[in-house]
């Protein structure tokens, strides 16, 4: 096996979550899918979509101050960030 695929096992093994960050809700999403998340180093995040409903949906309940687990890719546009997953597990309201 290649020292690649074998560091790529490892890190599959070991439940690293590459790009998954925890972000606190800073506004919630309003009817255009947009809200605002800081992340726990304390920069601040514009989420203006997501890749799917289902992640929107997972999304559209969380309140102010909620934190979640999810990885930002940036948008398109180059204004603000795209939500690409939502993970379980997030801690409590900071």
């Amino acid at each position: 096996m290649a020292l690649v695929e074998r560091d790529a096992t490892a890190a599959a093994d070991s439940g690293a979550d590459s790009g998954v960050g925890t972000y606190r809700v800073v506004d919630p999403m309003d009817e255009t899918g947009r809200m605002t998340v800081k992340s726990t180093d304390g920069e601040t995040h514009t989420v203006v979509g997501a890749l799917d409903e289902r992640l929107s949906r997972r999304l559209a309940d969380r309140a102010r101050g909620a934190t979640v687990r999810m990885e930002l890719s940036e948008a398109p546009s180059g204004t603000g960030h795209v939500v690409a997953r939502v993970k379980a597990g997030a801690l409590p309201p900071l």
